[in-house]
């Protein structure tokens, strides 16, 4: 698990599910995603960060990670956005 600060100073979490998943959560007022054309979400961007997109890359674990697919995650708690990432390594 590692925790860093958006440019408001709100903490995000990062932390490892498995070998090719990553989940970052934090206090969030609002959280937006965009899509392609087939309805895939291709960006996740917290208020005041990070902006995840497909193609970009993570640092979590002195690693730098390739962002495969990004799923958000629903949930019932107030100000909390928090999304799963399929990652790569990337060497």
């Amino acid at each position: 698990m590692e925790i860093f600060k958006s440019r408001y100073g709100s903490e995000r979490v990062i932390h490892k599910v498995d070998a090719n998943r990553l989940r970052i959560q934090g206090e969030s007022l609002f959280s937006r995603t965009a899509t392609d054309d087939s309805g895939n979400i291709t960006m996740f961007d917290f208020e005041g960060g990070p902006v995840l997109s497909v193609g970009g890359n993570v640092r979590f674990g002195h690693m730098k990670w390739k962002i495969k697919s990004i799923q958000p995650i629903t949930t019932d708690k107030d100000n909390l956005a928090e999304c799963i990432l399929e990652v790569e390594a990337n060497y």
